[in-house]
């Protein structure tokens, strides 16, 4: 044991005495940069309806510093980008006080960018200018954005983003849909959707007894939608091939997760599915429940 000592101090010996001091320059001056934060105005459009007219949307969203306390910028530049490329359009220049409220229509966009389609996105964000002259751009076209280690502090919003969406409408979401079941058991069978109200739906998973309905909850702002653990019935139904012990009692919904596709008329799951309310899970998932109207 003391040899391997002396021996794993040689390196650091080694080290230690062939430094020199100018092998450690000094680090460059810190500047000290503001960061911004973009918030949309609750009751504002949060996405763009291409199954309407794109034109018609109307987005308010408030610019403030992230740190009100935090040395300021001398002015700001509200920029917009689409879909990530490097076409930088300004909204809105020489913005000094904060907060301020931007807004924007989709009539903007498609002058600044031409027409909006499904799946276009818009990202706006805050080009900075510091007191020494200084600019600091949202979406640089080479490097890191000057904001972008600040995305992890809780409440920090440094860029907002818009997407074009095929709107949620409830009533596309109610009657009879034809299920694709990765896992097996409701495998082309026709499953009701049931309106529950304008943000969520139900449906029963048609192998277990005494079913318990599955409410499905919408983000209508992005249309990804979300299930929390439930139990759905009192046993896995034996007719489905499942044993009548206890171990297939309470059928449970795990998790579950996916999207809405209005256009298309479907509801896109991916399923965890398991017993004991909860307690065990079936191997294999997530399973893809796909539903489409018929």
């Amino acid at each position: 044991m003391k040899r391997i000592l002396i021996y794993s101090l040689l390196p650091l010996l080694v080290f230690t005495f062939a430094c020199r001091k100018s092998d450690n320059p000094k680090i460059p001056e810190l500047t000290k940069v503001p960061v911004m934060k973009l918030t949309t105005v609750p009751g504002s459009d949060a996405s763009i309806d291409v199954a309407g007219s794109p034109a018609n949307f109307k987005a308010s969203f408030n610019v403030d510093m992230l740190f009100p306390e935090d040395v300021k910028p001398s002015k700001v530049d509200i920029v917009v980008r689409k879909n990530g490329n490097g076409a930088i359009k300004v909204v809105k220049t020489d913005v000094t006080t904060f907060p301020t409220n931007i807004q924007v229509t989709g009539q903007q966009l498609i002058d600044f960018f031409g027409p909006i389609v499904l799946g276009d996105f818009f990202d706006f964000g805050a080009d900075l200018y510091l007191a020494s002259g200084q600019k600091l751009q949202a979406f640089p076209a080479t490097g890191v954005q000057y904001s972008g280690g600040t995305v992890n502090i809780p409440t920090s919003s440094p860029t907002l983003r818009y997407a074009a969406i095929c709107k949620y409408d409830p009533a596309v979401f109610q009657g009879n849909f034809r299920a694709a079941d990765a896992f097996g058991d409701a495998d082309g069978a026709i499953i009701v959707l049931t309106k529950v109200d304008d943000t969520h739906f139900s449906f029963i998973y048609p192998s277990v007894l005494n079913p318990v309905p599955i409410v499905v909850g919408v983000n209508t702002g992005n249309n990804n939608v979300t299930i929390p653990q439930t139990t759905i019935g009192t046993h896995w139904d034996p007719a489905f091939g499942y044993p009548n012990t206890a171990t297939y009692a309470n059928p449970s919904l795990n998790s579950g997760t996916g999207t809405v596709a209005p256009c298309d008329r479907k509801v896109n799951l991916n399923i965890q599915w398991g017993s004991n309310a909860g307690n065990l899970q079936f191997g294999g998932g997530p399973y893809s429940l796909v539903l489409t109207k018929i």
